[in-house]
């Protein structure tokens, strides 16, 4: 088992100069059991494949676990600056996580890129367990500051590994970018290692977002980045012959559309 442990509070003002909006604080402990990670080896960093193992990129990602089961609990406390100066006690409110699903991944580097896309969810209706993931950007390498755009995703389903990415050969058939919705379909290669596959995805953009921090350069966190948590997607994967084998649709989606996307 892994885990995490939670002891998060409101910052008056951070280091940036920032004042945090937030009203809770959190509190509690979690533990992952039967996680799946994308491997990683020698030749392939997982997610980011041989492309990963270029020094001083940017960004570089990573995906520790599509999915895991979730076990312990999280209390949210209200908080504001009049309940903690005066004599009534805080509202406590514990919610137990038993038995939940859970995603992690990573980024390490010096900055986020300039534009992307990320998509995530492992809330599919019908179908627990399976866990969708995309990243889209623009890579900003050392080699003479070349740039170059790459994409990098994978379908998690019937323990199952099928990745679609820039380094595995995966090719983008279509993509659109609306107010309303993100579309794109992308085509695996089929190879000694995978079978073929394609993937349609249609997610809508109606869903409230948070803004987060991301780093700058080395030197600081700044808010910049627009985050929906309770998005939708609608995700259909095709065989080798153009057989449906999955169609459901995924809830509590987390989306992020930064920059010219379609550039």
């Amino acid at each position: 088992h892994s885990g995490v442990s939670l002891n998060l509070y409101p910052r008056h003002v951070n280091n940036c100069g920032f004042r945090d909006d937030a009203n809770l604080i959190l509190k509690g402990e979690l533990q992952f059991s039967n996680p799946h990670p994308w491997p990683v080896s020698l030749f392939e960093l997982g997610c980011m494949g041989h492309v990963g193992w270029i020094p001083n990129l940017e960004c570089t990602h990573g995906v520790l676990s599509f999915d895991h089961v979730l076990h312990g609990s999280i209390t949210f406390t209200n908080f504001n600056e009049d309940a903690t100066n005066s004599s009534q006690p805080l509202a406590n409110t514990t919610v137990s996580m038993d038995e939940g699903r859970g995603y992690t991944e990573k980024d390490f580097g010096r900055s986020f890129p300039s534009l992307w896309i990320w998509i995530q969810t492992n809330s599919f209706r019908n179908n627990p367990g399976t866990s969708l993931f995309v990243s889209l950007a623009r890579i900003s390498t050392p080699i003479f500051g070349l740039e170059f755009p790459g994409f990098t995703a994978a379908v998690w389903h019937d323990k199952e590994l099928i990745p679609f990415a820039t380094w595995s050969g995966a090719k983008f058939e279509n993509l659109s970018i609306s107010s309303e919705k993100v579309f794109m379909a992308m085509r695996s290669s089929k190879n000694r290692r995978y079978f073929e596959y394609r993937v349609e995805l249609t997610v809508s953009r109606d869903a409230p977002e948070v803004l987060l921090y991301a780093p700058v350069n080395f030197t600081k966190m700044e808010p910049f980045v627009h985050e929906a948590l309770l998005a939708r997607v609608h995700m259909r994967l095709f065989n080798g012959h153009g057989d449906i084998i999955f169609d459901d649709i995924g809830v509590n989606t987390g989306l992020e559309v930064h920059g010219d996307v379609e550039w």
